[in-house]
């Protein structure tokens, strides 16, 4: 057997000489272990090749037979290399048969030794006898035989062994320096099956000599090399063993180098190593054996703080706060926990970015210490409060301070409560904190935020323990809502909370029906939805209000009908919304408010049938309505009515009925605004019933009493002409009388009033008053046509007073005085006639001209025929007569001219009864002239 050979068997069984190995020191502050306590280093596996069991005994007696029978040197060498080699795997299959007998493998030193001996130079022999010496106990000696192969074939295929093992023993005799040497002249070699072995010592023997930052970095070469092939997880168990020990080795480093702060110091170009959680999570957990709590809790926290969206960092704060709840540290417990929901609840960045899986952890670690920080918030809160409710009044900013801060602990309580249930929506323990999430917000002054929790727990959970508290809730909180709204708000926002409002009210009474504060609260909701002016819904609520088991009480049952009235009322059902009033009235009992409310709302109910009933003009129903409501009671609205009706009538010109239905209301209403105004309407009736005289008394009493100027004038005036149509001249003159002095404008008014007691007094014979108003209305100075008119009209009467004066004289002797007298009427009454024709009233300037005339033929015929002297004879007597005539004839020429003058005016289309007899008058002056027969002449068409 040639030496290649061997050495090929060797490679084969490479395996089991690393497991020989000598005694090395362990890492960390463990006692010192050998190089057999650790992995062994391992190879591709060779192909399996079946090979057939030999007996070596067998094997050993061939060899020596074959020993004694070959003389050639070089071949005996080789037979007893193979001898030694059996012996070894002998005692080798012997110590595995019986592991727990000592085996001596002294007699396989001895066949090596004796070999070395004479091959001093050969690697294999000195490699196998370093390990029988290894195996054997002698350790030192083994450890000469490796040295002899590094000294004399360095090149070796044993020489990274050899490396390995002089460098563990250096480690073991604590020569550091000399240990690393070796380890790293191991490692600059390239692959070795040391390689990890080799680089996990070295990084311990750089640890002892105080080289901790290079004991750092080779460290984390090891562990890189290790996490490239898999997570340390999945790692065989030995290089699991060899990771996790670095890791320890890692954390001795941090420690002595500063401590956490140092790890990122290692990152290469800033960027954290795969396993960086590792790292921190070694010198936390060597930080906690030894004690050092905080440390070991701050260690994890550094790391939070520096990779917060790692999927690593829940798990290094939860060990954080283990950490401190194991070393008692109850004060940095709680904000370590409230911490990690900040970090890694639902509210979070990192809830928000991390899949379910990590969140399904997550809740693992959040449900107990979402419940257990919102309760400890909610305590505070609670024990703030009553600190707060003892602190005395002058004491305000203590107190105000107290009160702020129970408010903030509350809202703090209420949002982790709401974290929870948003966390754990389908958890039995939601509904229960939810109810006191609302209670937290409620005390907090969140009324908004309060309802809606209320709300969820009483009819999104259907809470059985606390559904029905939080459903009454809701509908507090909602109305303390609407009381914090002032009058800047959006009047959708108000309208908002005032439908939330009522729907909570509704959805309590539907759902908790027995509960004693359902039917309270359905009425309260009914009403609401009346004042929004929701009236179909307002009636739906108060009929099931009305159909309550148990029944409503009395007061219930009258809220119920004022609701139904009011709604009913609304919505122009006034039939229904008068029964509706009726059983209010029924149920109002003593209560006189109730009581005139709903008489008011019923009359009104039954005043609006009245309006629609006579909506195209008075009718026999829409009277009847008007007409009942005062059966009701008399109230405003009844008077309201009755005066309708009484207008109605006088349309209907009822006259008998309406005069009644006046007198009555003037009877129950003295005092009533509308009570002066029947006066009015009075005269209406009592002179459609032809009672002047009741008239006018009604018409003074508006002269005295109407508010309104225009109407006191006027009826003043009507109650003067109604005493002049009943007969009664003395209360019509003095009415006239009154209104002239009171009334002075209109002029035109006052004036005809003048002409009026002109017209009395000529009916009573009082001819000294007449002139002196027809004094009064020839000087007015009105200036309009009936101004004028009434003034040619007076002057036209005071001068035919004149004119009688004239004609009643007689010419008596003596002629002389006599016509002097005559002649003196005369004058006067042409005076009296020309103011007539200064008017220019065609009416009166007619008959002022006719009765000039007639004054000159007046004057001519009294002459001629005046008295004639008795003492005269026949010839003076014709003389006179002449005389006379000469007289006469001027006035007769005169009165001629006149009555043509008057004639003339026929030409302007003037021809009345004065013109007429200014004709006449012409006739039998000049008959010859005025007054010829007509002729008539026939129409003939001949010429046509």
């Amino acid at each position: 057997m040639n030496r290649l050979r061997w050495r090929e068997k060797f490679v084969r069984k490479k395996l089991l000489a690393l497991a020989v190995c000598c005694s090395a020191a362990s890492c960390s502050n463990n006692a010192v272990q050998t190089l057999a306590d650790l992995p062994g280093a391992e190879l591709p596996p060779a192909q399996s090749v079946e090979v057939p069991q030999v007996d070596i005994a067998a094997l050993q007696q061939s060899y020596r037979q074959a020993l004694e029978s070959n003389r050639d040197p070089q071949t005996q060498r080789r037979i007893r290399l193979r001898l030694a080699d059996l012996e070894m795997e002998r005692l080798e299959q012997q110590q595995a048969e019986n592991p727990d007998v000592a085996v001596s493998y002294s007699s396989a030193v001895r066949h090596y030794e004796q070999l070395a001996q004479e091959m001093p130079g050969d690697d294999y022999i000195l490699y196998r006898l370093a390990r029988a010496r290894a195996l054997d106990g002698q350790p030192q000696d083994s450890l000469r035989a490796l040295e002899k192969i590094a000294a004399t074939a360095p090149e070796s295929p044993f020489i990274t062994e050899v490396l390995f093992r002089r460098g563990e023993a250096a480690f073991n005799r604590q020569d550091y320096t000399a240990a690393a040497r070796d380890f790293r002249t191991l490692l600059e070699r390239g692959d070795s099956p040391f390689e990890d072995n080799a680089r996990y010592m070295l990084a311990w023997s750089e640890f002892k000599s105080a080289n901790y930052r290079t004991s750092t970095y080779t460290f984390l070469e090891l562990l890189d090399v290790l996490h490239q092939r898999a997570p340390f997880e999945e790692l065989p168990q030995g290089q699991k063993r060899l990771a996790e020990d670095s890791l320890r080795g890692l954390a001795l480093n941090f420690s002595y180098q500063g401590g956490a702060e140092v790890i990122e110091s290692y990152s290469g170009e800033g960027e954290p190593r795969p396993y960086q959680h590792h790292l921190y999570r070694a010198l936390g957990d060597w930080y906690r054996e030894k004690e050092r709590f905080r440390d070991s809790a701050d260690t994890y926290l550094t790391y939070v703080e520096q990779y917060p969206q790692s999927a690593e960092a829940p798990a290094l704060h939860l060990s954080a706060v283990e950490t401190l709840q194991s070393a008692g540290l109850d004060g940095e417990v709680l904000p370590a926990k409230r911490e990690f929901v900040q970090r890694y609840g639902i509210r979070s960045q990192y809830w928000q970015s991390a899949d379910e899986a990590q969140r399904e952890k997550l809740r693992g670690w959040l449900q107990p210490w979402l419940e257990e920080l919102a309760k400890y918030d909610h305590a505070r809160a609670q024990a703030l409060t009553a600190q707060a409710e003892k602190i005395p009044a002058r004491k305000a900013r203590e107190k105000q301070q107290l009160e702020e801060d129970a408010r903030g602990a509350y809202m703090a309580a209420a949002e982790l409560y709401r974290q929870y249930a948003d966390t754990f929506p389908e958890d039995p323990s939601t509904p229960p904190l939810v109810f006191l999430m609302a209670e937290c917000l409620e005390q907090a002054g969140d009324y908004a935020g309060a309802w809606l929790a209320y709300s969820q727990v009483a009819w999104t959970y259907g809470d059985k323990t606390h559904g029905a508290e939080a459903g009454y809730a809701a509908i507090l909180t909602s109305a303390q809502v609407q009381q914090q709204l002032d009058g800047n708000e959006d009047p959708e926002v108000v309208n908002l909370w005032r439908d939330r409002n009522i729907e909570s009210g509704l959805k309590f009474a539907d759902s908790w029906p027995q509960d004693p504060r359902a039917l309270p609260a359905l009425l309260v909701a009914a009403d609401k939805l009346l004042q929004q002016s929701r009236y179909q819904e307002a009636i739906a609520a108060a009929g099931k209000a009305a159909q309550w088991q148990p029944p409503p009480n009395g007061q219930q049952q009258l809220n119920i009908a004022m609701i139904l009235g009011h709604s009913q009322f609304e919505l122009g059902n006034f039939a229904e919304a008068e029964q509706a009033y009726s059983r209010a009235l029924q149920l109002a009992g003593t209560d006189t408010a109730i009581r005139n409310n709903a008489q008011e709302r019923l009359q009104a109910a039954i005043y609006r049938q009245a309006e629609l009933a006579m909506a195209e003009g008075p009718s026999e129903e829409g009277l009847a309505h008007l007409l009942r409501i005062r059966d009701s009671g008399r109230t405003e609205i009844a008077a309201t009515a009755q005066y309708d009706a009484i207008n109605h009538l006088i349309e209907l010109k009822r006259w008998q009925q309406a005069s009644a239905e006046l007198a009555d209301f003037r009877k129950y209403y003295p005092g009533h605004r509308l009570t002066p105004t029947l006066a009015a309407k009075a005269v209406v009736i009592f002179r459609a019933l032809e009672m002047p005289s009741a008239a006018a008394g009604e018409l003074l009493q508006l002269a005295q009493s109407d508010p309104d100027g225009a109407v006191r004038r006027q009826s003043l005036y009507m109650a003067a002409e109604s005493f002049q149509e009943a007969g009664n001249q003395r209360q019509a003159i003095d009415a006239y009388q009154r209104y002239i002095k009171q009334w002075p404008q209109p002029a035109e008014e006052n004036l005809e009033a003048q002409y009026q007691l002109v017209q009395l007094f000529a009916a009573s014979g009082q001819a000294r008053e007449r002139n002196a108003w027809l004094q009064n209305l020839a000087g007015n100075k009105v200036e309009s046509p009936r101004g004028r008119y009434l003034a040619a009209y007076a002057q036209s009467e005071l001068a035919d007073q004149s004119y009688q004066s004239f004609a009643a004289m007689r010419l008596q002797l003596p002629l002389k005085k006599s016509l002097a007298a005559k002649k003196r009427a005369m004058d006067t009454t042409v005076a009296d006639y020309r103011k007539v024709l200064q008017f220019n009233i065609a009416e009166f300037t007619t008959l002022a001209n006719f009765r000039l005339a007639e004054v000159y033929r007046q004057l001519s015929r009294d002459l001629m025929e005046s008295q004639r002297p008795t003492n005269l004879n026949e010839l003076e007597l014709e003389q006179y007569e002449i005389l006379l005539e000469e007289q006469a004839y001027p006035f007769e020429e005169k009165a001629i001219e006149l009555h043509e003058a008057n004639i003339r005016r026929t030409g302007e289309g003037i021809y009345d009864d004065w013109v007429k007899r200014s004709f006449e008058s012409l006739g039998n002056l000049l008959p010859a002239r005025y007054k010829k027969q007509e002729t008539t002449l026939a129409w003939s068409e001949a010429l046509h």
